[in-house]
């Protein structure tokens, strides 16, 4: 054999090697900032907030959506705090060996802090489990969570397509779903004196958030027929709800009732038998995932979702709040049961009617003017363009002759 052909199957047997080896788990490393930011409610009203931010993004309440993709067990948070107090993280249900601050004999943080105004500081968490899970502030939680200081973290399985290493977790579609609240007394006092010590005996919450928006301006969930939509339910605030999804239906094309909602664990715990249940309870600092079974429906739809112990207000006004929409149509179309609302005051007026006049009189494409019937089901789409039946629909539901 001459040298070169030995070589060549020296490279293949190596690379044949390479090919049957299982690829090495690889730590998840996140740059992740403590900030502070605002927020504006429906109402116009600014609050004052603490929340996350990725490197030097803006800071959002919740925070970033974190990610441990399959095969990785490590997470590494690399924390830059330019808060003027202390501020730490820590994930419930995943492993973390604690190392608590205590002032004056008080714990005050359970995991390692970073400083005001340091930072990056590595914080490490080991053998990671799959699942859906909270990371939020563990430095004065009392004050730091309600500021904002929380988002989300998802482990994914070895398998792909499932929320666990069981197949009754497949789904094709997934969604996370948050719920949280906001006391603008105690942001404001907080945001002005931010060292000095405040109880929250007192704790009041005026606006209630999903994914950190509060209704009319709540984004859709989509929910695609067909499919097994997997709904991540996490609730970091500081009050109990009870997520309800309203309106089990007869499909009009099937004939069925292709409407189920299964919830399958429970911070981040399989259960060892789905639920079947359209209200959930969804205590604070505990995270659910359930599965929305549509895949026998036929004809797309309009679902509330919503708390049911009717935290539905905007600092006392309703409707407001914890209230959104599952929707069922196909990805990509301009759908939504709020068309028509153009002011997002959560009514179809006379005031809508003008706007919508006016835009289409100058040629202004407006995405909540833009109202046409899908012919089977109804519901209020869009086709991209804004024409004189859009504004005929939306005169119609103006004066109660409700076309959609």
């Amino acid at each position: 054999m001459t040298l070169s052909i030995r070589i060549i199957a020296a490279l293949a047997l190596l690379q044949a090697i390479l090919c049957i080896c299982p690829p090495r788990s690889e730590a998840v490393i996140v740059d992740l900032r403590a900030d502070a930011g605002s927020i504006v409610m429906p109402n116009g009203a600014s609050v004052p907030v603490w929340g996350f931010a990725l490197g030097n993004g803006a800071v959002t309440v919740p925070g970033p959506q974190l990610v441990v993709p399959a095969g990785d067990t490590t997470l590494t948070i690399n924390l830059t705090n330019n808060l003027p107090v202390p501020v730490s993280v820590v994930v419930p249900g995943q492993p973390l060996t604690p190392a608590p601050t205590q002032v004056g004999g008080r714990v005050m943080s359970f995991a390692n802090e970073v400083a005001a105004n340091s930072g990056p500081v590595p914080i490490t968490f080991n053998g990671l489990k799959p699942g859906t899970f909270i990371y939020e502030s563990s430095t004065n939680p009392a004050v730091q969570i309600p500021m904002g200081l929380y988002g989300a973290v998802i482990v994914r399985p070895a398998a792909a397509g499932q929320a666990y290493n069981d197949p009754s977790s497949a789904f094709a579609n997934e969604q996370i779903v948050i719920f949280s609240e906001i006391d603008p007394v105690l942001n404001n006092a907080v945001s002005t004196a931010p060292t000095t010590p405040y109880s929250t005996v007192g704790y009041a919450p005026r606006y209630f958030l999903i994914n950190g928006k509060a209704f009319p301006e709540t984004v859709d969930i989509l929910a695609p027929i067909g499919q097994k939509t997997l709904l991540r339910l996490l609730n970091p605030g500081s009050r109990n709800y009870t997520p309800i999804l309203q309106g089990s239906y007869q499909d009009a094309a099937s004939g069925v009732f292709p409407l189920s909602l299964s919830t399958i664990a429970e911070d981040g715990n399989l259960l060892p038998f789905a639920r079947m249940e359209t209200g959930l309870i969804l205590p604070a600092g505990k995270t659910l995932d359930a599965i929305l079974d549509l895949t026998v429906a036929v004809t797309p739809g309009y679902y509330p979702f919503y708390d049911r112990r009717l935290s539905l207000m905007n600092d006392q006004v309703a409707m407001g709040g914890m209230m959104t929409f599952i929707r069922s149509d196909v990805a990509g179309k301009n759908c939504s049961p709020l068309k028509g609302d153009l002011n997002g005051d959560g009514k179809v007026d006379i005031a809508d009617v003008l706007t919508t006049l006016r835009a289409f009189v100058g040629n202004t494409y407006n995405q909540a003017a833009d109202v046409d019937l899908e012919p089977v089901t109804g519901l209020p789409c869009g086709d991209g363009t804004l024409a004189l039946p859009d504004v005929l629909n939306v005169l119609r539901k103006a004066l109660g002759m409700n076309p959609f």
